[in-house]
């Protein structure tokens, strides 16, 4: 068993007894080259150039066609069968691959040729020079339809004409025509350009006296044009100033009318406006009293309410002095049936528990001698002597 791992643009097909079993772009294949054969073919796009120089026109000329192919396998199928794409252990896979694509641009350069000589042939050594971008076209659609290009199962991309180039002689020949022609352009255009001045300069004289009886005639159209101008502004003002006294009398008199109308108006507009004043002024006096009477009824009644207030809060306050008294009294008295009701031997008891032992038998000696009338006789021990002397001298 053997394993192998393909680039990411070979296309791998895998074949088992004739069949092909597994196939696509990249693969990673575990096989035994025993019963397995495996087919690498390039998905990418190849150029192939060609120069064909021994190309004849029409008219019996010959000519170099060079160009570039752009073509890309599109059938592997087809192509598998019609080249030996066959993976090798022993030969590299590019080397195999470029063998063979070698091959193919081979082919297809026949192909090519073919269709060259065929539309060279068509057409004259001037014409064909001219058209190479016509015969890529030609050359690409014919191929895009040619069935021993479809059963390489190949697919054409692009195709490129660079040049159509004639022979050195031919050149020459074509160049020297050519200059020949553009030299007799030049003095016909020459001769044209005088023939044309001459013409110009004609017309240009044949212009001025036109213009010169035409400009005499406008003059003269244009005076009578004056004179009439002149006699109709003549009319015209004293048409306007005549229209221009009635308007003004007009005016003057619609002015004194309007005036006249006006002051009764203005009369009338000027008494309408004191009066309206007059009683706009009464009731914003009478607004003004009644606004004055509301606030000091509203001011009147705040005092009250305020004194309402004042009066229970004032209560309030004494109640809760009142309260407080009662509770300070109240404690006092707890305070007071507290004391009257402790027992005086147990505060003392209390109080002698926290006492060292020297100083609870100076209180010991100290009642023996408050009591000693009452004491008939006192034994003291050496023992008990010794012990409270020994304490007085710690002390």
């Amino acid at each position: 068993m053997k394993f192998m791992k393909f680039k990411p643009n070979d296309y791998v097909m895998v074949i088992k007894n004739g069949t092909v079993v597994r196939e696509g772009l990249g693969l990673s294949v575990l096989y035994n080259d025993l019963t397995t054969n495996i087919m690498v073919a390039p998905s990418t796009a190849f150029d192939g150039a060609f120069a064909f120089d021994d190309v004849v026109t029409g008219d019996y000329q010959s000519v170099c066609v060079q160009g570039v192919t752009t073509y890309m396998i599109t059938d592997y199928n087809k192509a598998s069968k019609m080249f030996d794409f066959a993976y090798q252990d022993k030969v590299p896979t590019e080397q195999k691959i470029a063998e063979q694509m070698a091959l193919l641009e081979k082919r297809i350069n026949n192909i090519i040729k073919a269709i060259v000589i065929r539309e060279v042939s068509k057409r004259d050594v001037r014409t064909i020079i001219r058209l190479a971008d016509e015969m890529a076209r030609t050359i690409e659609e014919t191929l895009t339809n040619d069935e021993s290009i479809a059963k390489l199962g190949v697919s054409v991309v692009a195709i490129n004409i660079l040049g159509i180039n004639p022979k050195t002689e031919t050149r020459k020949a074509l160049e020297a025509a050519a200059r020949e022609q553009i030299l007799k352009e030049q003095d016909d255009a020459i001769y044209k350009r005088r023939n044309a001045a001459i013409e110009q300069e004609r017309v240009i004289k044949e212009n001025e006296i036109n213009t010169e009886i035409k400009v005499a005639e406008k003059e003269k159209e244009k005076e009578e044009k004056e004179q009439e101008m002149k006699q109709y502004v003549q009319r015209c003002d004293l048409n306007m100033k005549k229209e221009r006294e009635e308007k003004e009398q007009e005016m003057r008199m619609k002015a004194l009318r309007s005036e006249l109308a006006m002051n009764t108006e203005k009369q009338e507009k000027e008494f309408a406006l004191k009066e309206m004043a007059a009683a706009k002024r009464l009731q914003i006096e009478a607004k003004e009293m009644q606004g004055k009477i509301e606030l000091e009824n509203e001011e009147m009644l705040g005092k009250i309410e305020l004194e309402k207030k004042n009066a229970e809060f004032t209560a309030l306050e004494a109640e809760n002095e009142r309260i407080k008294a009662d509770q300070q009294a109240y404690a006092l008295r707890a305070v007071v049936e507290a004391y009257n009701n402790l027992n005086v031997a147990l505060i003392e008891a209390c109080a002698m528990a926290q006492t060292d032992p020297g100083t609870l038998m100076a209180m010991g000696f100290m009642n023996l001698g408050e009591n000693a009338d009452k004491i008939g006789t006192l034994n003291i021990t050496p023992d008990l002597l010794q012990t409270i002397t020994t304490g007085l001298v710690q002390k």
